[in-house]
């Protein structure tokens, strides 16, 4: 057995996992925590409580900004920590149990690939939409991580010069635009109802899309584009076979996936054009995540 640890920027979700299935999970708070220290004390207690009577060989943690070569997450801007935090040793004293730390979209890809809508591809590309942009690519059937270890942000990737400001200190990248953030700022931008946005997060503006709301249906048709942008630009360098989107923003179904398919299709270069399938996730809702930050442990 193995512990999946999927740490969000709002919340940190730990699933017991064995032989592929997620078995029992806990939920815990990433943020109001006094310290890094105090957040991994937590977290150990909650590996604990998963742990308990059970042989557990390893514990796999996904996190943004984690470098899987160095075991740190570095400098996280969507986290509370803007300092380096040496997690996977800070969770390996505290409970004893071997740890691996991995950036979490590249979790999220493991997941896919070996349990979901990715088994069987030797070319993927997995896109995480929520509090940020996170991308996992697998290439000839080994995750890319680059010389130092945290290759392949595909939402750092700039696709409006001089555009929003965004969190990892740049203008214009893909996730200012594409986040939870991105779209909340596009619907306001476009005068939508304030009231709308009283309710956190994007389901406020997919509502107000369903029931014929012109700013919200124009928020997510922007997503769309800017999105197949990005998409696009990535195709054209690792040729992936499959696109998986997984995420809040990416579960309200054909008001993105529509748009953004008759986009991606428009800016795709002509020799990609139906060779790469565009998908929504297969697995449950937490699962591709903590199911990928279990399978950290055996790469």
């Amino acid at each position: 057995m193995i512990i999946g640890i999927d740490i969000g920027g709002t919340s940190t979700k730990l699933g017991l996992v064995d032989n592929g299935k997620v078995v029992k999970e806990l939920n815990l708070t990433t943020r109001g925590h006094a310290s890094a220290d105090a957040f991994a004390d937590a977290l150990a207690t909650h590996v604990n409580e998963l742990v308990t009577g059970q042989v557990v060989e390893a514990i796999g943690i996904g996190a943004p900004n984690a470098n899987q070569l160095t075991g740190i997450i570095e400098m996280a801007p969507n986290l509370p920590w803007k300092h380096d935090v040496q997690l996977a040793r800070m969770l390996e004293l505290r409970t004893g149990i071997p740890a691996v730390l991995g950036n979490d979209a590249n979790a999220a890809a493991l997941g896919e690939w070996r349990y979901g809508a990715g088994k069987g591809c030797k070319d993927l590309l997995m896109v995480t939409l929520g509090t940020g942009v996170g991308s996992g690519f697998i290439v000839n059937d080994r995750l890319v991580l680059g010389s130092h270890g945290n290759a392949g942000e595909l939402g750092h990737m700039t696709i409006v010069i001089d555009g929003r400001d965004c969190t990892c200190g740049r203008k214009g990248c893909l996730e200012a635009y594409v986040s939870i953030r991105g779209l909340r700022q596009t619907y306001a931008e476009l005068d939508g109802n304030p009231d709308v946005l009283e309710e956190e997060g994007v389901l406020c503006i997919a509502k107000a899309a369903q029931i014929g709301d012109t700013a919200a249906l124009q928020t997510f048709r922007h997503a769309a584009r800017w999105l197949a942008v990005g998409l696009a630009n990535a195709v054209a360098v690792t040729g992936p076979e499959r696109i998986v989107l997984f995420g809040g923003i990416a579960r309200n179904g054909e008001l993105l996936m529509a748009p953004l398919r008759e986009r991606f299709k428009e800016y795709l270069l002509n020799i990609y054009i139906g060779r790469v399938d565009l998908v929504a996730s297969a697995l449950p809702d937490n699962d591709a995540a903590i199911l990928g930050a279990a399978a950290l442990t055996t790469l």
